[in-house]
């Protein structure tokens, strides 16, 4: 994505529109859902069926177009979490925050921590893929503002693993991380108690040494929405310096 100034609209009044049919939450849901399947590059179609089913052709022309408007959102506001901003602020409840203890984390605060992940760039490998574990990640605001902190070679080898509670979560995260290009493999589960129920990669993440066009066909691609294997989550649960527990 490149920064420019965007034309006249904003998601969230044509969201708004849809919530005087539906229940806001449920909107909000079904879009994150519907873009992040739009923005997978045909390697999630069963899932983006199964949505569509639910909605009038018209419900998701406005769809269409609040995820158009979205994208030109972003485009002035580089490496921001605009979603997740949206999300707490209208679509989730005060009790809902209190209950689910979901809280966003503001931009300034997102940028310090990836400064000090990041520590001298210089330190940074030349070569070779980077690997990052946010166990959880919201709508991946932080790792906007990792990615945002790094130059575009850099942000090439990232190799992210994004991981929340919340199914919305995770789409938002997936949205985030595709349109700004950071390699993600994002996963629907619980880093506490060591379950994993589902994951996706991004185009950027799949089979990255392929042309774009090739990778769809990626035995990664084919994998979408499964749960992640036995090797992965052995590797989040290191990664995380959990201890086997025994009994």
């Amino acid at each position: 994505m490149s920064a420019r100034k965007p034309p006249p609209g904003d998601f969230r009044k044509i969201l708004e529109r849809l919530s005087r049919r539906h229940d806001t939450r449920r909107v909000f849901d079904a879009f994150t859902r519907l873009a992040a399947c739009a923005l997978a590059a045909q390697t999630r179609e069963a899932e983006y069926l199964e949505e569509v089913k639910h909605w009038e052709r018209a419900d998701l022309d406005l769809f269409a177009e609040a995820l158009g408007t979205l994208v030109n959102e972003m485009e002035s506001k580089p490496f921001e979490d605009v979603l997740g901003g949206y999300y707490m602020e209208f679509a989730l409840s005060s009790k809902g925050q209190q209950w689910n203890g979901e809280f966003h984390t503001p931009k300034h605060v997102c940028d310090l921590m990836a400064g000090i992940v990041l520590g001298d760039k210089e330190s940074v490998s030349a070569k070779g893929p980077i690997t990052v574990c946010e166990p959880a990640c919201g709508a991946g605001a932080m790792i906007l503002s990792l990615g945002g902190a790094c130059s575009p070679e850099v942000r090439r080898r990232l190799r992210v693993t994004a991981i929340d509670i919340s199914r919305t979560a995770c789409d938002m995260a997936f949205i985030n991380t595709t349109l700004w290009g950071i390699p993600t493999r994002v996963i629907h589960g619980n880093t506490l108690s060591n379950e994993y129920w589902s994951a996706w990669s991004n185009i950027h993440h799949i089979a990255p040494w392929l042309p774009l066009a090739m990778r769809p066909q990626a035995p990664e691609a084919a994998e979408q929405g499964q749960p992640p294997k036995p090797a992965e989550v052995e590797r989040i649960r290191v990664s995380l310096g959990q201890q086997e527990l025994a009994f």
